[in-house]
């Protein structure tokens, strides 16, 4: 036989061995796919025996560590639903109880800054109305609305206590609207840091404590409710700006109406604790 066709014989017989090895590649294939589907059944059925103790405190732990309800709860099989469905309920209502209580909040807390924004505009408007523009000045604070009117020239006189008719008009346009609010109100009187040398008052805290009680009884005479309203005085303790200029010390004398928050009338004793004085404190010898 000739060497060409030896060559040729052996180049038959690899070929036939190659596709003869073809062939069975196929059967690779199948036993993969035949061992994963052993695997997925062994899989599914494994985890159709929950264990539901385990399964519910485990989803108890992720609710904790969360700090939500359980999303699901288990059953005993893979399509099975919950059995415990009161329990996915409860935990519903528990994660929207604090929702609720918040959106509640928000809600409130729009009511109190609309009510003030109605009232700032009625005082504005009723100030207007009578020429009385930049008698007052308004703050809002955490504590609620402040009203703050000047005394000088305007309530009272310098280190007196007696009401000028210039104080009753801009009182008699305050009065009106603070009447409409349900609101508990609070009355300081503030002065600057000069000591009151002779005259009806030992000291700035008689003073001022005088004036609130005399700005309090004439908004009594407006239909203002005694039961929600109280006086208090600072002296010259709770100044808006420093005592430095004759300007700063006339701005610090003054009276706040305070138109407090419900949340900040329970703790209104602690916010006016200084030198607070009951209505029926008795004038001083110079009225």
């Amino acid at each position: 036989m000739s060497a060409t066709s030896r060559s040729r014989g052996r180049r038959r017989q690899a070929d036939h061995e190659e596709e003869h090895a073809n062939h069975e590649r196929w059967l690779l294939t199948y036993a993969d796919m035949i061992t994963l589907l052993m695997v997925l059944f062994i899989v599914l059925f494994a985890i159709s025996q929950v264990n539901q103790k385990k399964f519910d405190e485990f989803g108890h732990g992720l609710s904790k560590s969360f700090g939500a309800a359980k999303v699901v709860d288990g059953g005993s099989g893979v399509l099975e639903g919950s059995n415990k469905q009161s329990d996915v309920e409860d935990d519903s209502v528990s994660v929207q109880e604090p929702v609720a209580r918040q959106d509640q909040s928000a809600s409130a807390d729009k009511a109190i800054d609309d009510t003030f924004v109605k009232l700032r505009q009625e005082i504005t408007r009723s100030l207007r109305l009578r020429g009385l523009n930049g008698s007052v000045e308004f703050d809002r604070q955490e504590r609620g609305l402040v009203i703050n009117v000047v005394t000088d020239e305007v309530l009272f006189d310098l280190g007196s206590a007696d009401l000028r008719p210039q104080g009753a008009r801009v009182l008699d346009a305050i009065g009106p609207p603070l009447a409409h609010v349900r609101n508990t109100l609070s009355v300081e009187g503030h002065t600057d840091n000069i000591p009151i040398s002779g005259g009806a008052f030992p000291s700035n805290w008689e003073l001022s404590t005088e004036r609130s009680t005399t700005v309090l009884r004439y908004l009594l005479t407006k239909g203002i409710r005694p039961s929600r309203v109280s006086a208090a005085g600072y002296a010259d303790q709770r100044p808006l700006v420093a005592n430095d200029t004759p300007a700063h010390r006339a701005r610090n004398r003054r009276v706040a109406i305070v138109v407090l928050n419900p949340a900040a009338t329970a703790t209104a004793a602690d916010v006016t604790a200084p030198a607070t004085f009951p209505l029926t404190s008795p004038t001083s010898g110079g009225r």
